[in-house]
């Protein structure tokens, strides 16, 4: 058997729609080594659920369709802490990647990222990882047919594309899941993960 690689962060960027999500699950399925999936958006969803938690309001923006339905909140907390520090999300995943969740849990060495947005969050993501001996990995999807969900989606993809040259690059066929995760699950192979 090869030695196994670096502990390694695939980030996964595109639109939303694109497949971005499928792909990391193709990933995670083959991947030999501890592993969990996280997003850069992950701490400010635990900081809205505190703030209803403290209001002793229900919901939770983990929740797919809460989350959809009350989006709004979300933009603005997310506007308003990248005011204050434009790399807070990216710092804070960045850091929290390499932990172990719980006391019986491993700390795993193959993370997947399939919200990256903005080129910022790749540059901090390996500023702080790659001193820890992790690899970063870069991986764009599109679907036929899928465009932007809105203007800052595109320029914030468009400029991630115009400073970045990507490891993988997908372009999937509409309606192509299968195809989707048979390509996370090549990568998760070729890749060593």
């Amino acid at each position: 058997m090869e030695p196994m690689s670096a502990p390694t962060l695939v980030l996964v960027s595109g639109f939303a729609r694109a497949g971005k999500d499928t792909l990391a699950e193709g990933i995670l399925e083959w991947s030999r080594r501890p592993s969990r999936k996280t997003s850069f958006a992950a701490h400010l969803k635990d900081a809205a659920n505190d703030y209803l938690w403290s209001l002793n309001l229900e919901g939770d923006f983990h929740n797919e369709a809460f989350k959809c339905k009350h989006r709004d909140l979300l933009v603005t907390l997310g506007k308003f802490a990248r005011s204050l520090n434009p790399d807070v999300f990216a710092e804070n995943l960045a850091h929290f990647v390499p932990i172990q969740m719980g006391p019986d849990e491993v700390a795993p060495e193959t993370v997947v990222v399939s919200d990256w947005r903005y080129i910022n969050e790749l540059r901090v993501s390996q500023s702080i990882l790659w001193n820890l001996g992790w690899k970063v990995r870069t991986v764009y999807v599109s679907t036929a047919g899928i465009g932007p969900a809105n203007d800052e989606e595109l320029d914030s993809i468009c400029e991630i594309k115009q400073f970045h040259s990507f490891d993988q690059e997908f372009v999937f066929a509409p309606n192509s899941r299968q195809c989707i995760l048979a390509e996370g699950r090549h990568l998760a192979k070729t890749w060593n993960l």
